[in-house]
């Protein structure tokens, strides 16, 4: 009967276990990533530094 119950209760925590790992990925799958967007020709440096950081953030 010990048997039984060890094993129903390893079962279970295996489960939980797969359960939330297939859980994360699905959710991480759903997000979509931002959208970025093309630079100005400008040629303004500190903009494009800023866009940048911007980007980064994001990610």
């Amino acid at each position: 009967m010990r048997d039984l119950i060890k094993f129903l209760i390893g079962f279970l925590a295996g489960f939980i276990a797969v359960y939330r790992i297939l859980d994360r990925k699905n959710s991480k799958s759903e997000e979509t990533p931002p959208q970025l967007e093309a630079f100005s020709g400008d040629g303004r440096i500190i903009d494009v530094l800023k866009k940048f950081n911007e980007i980064k953030k994001n990610i």
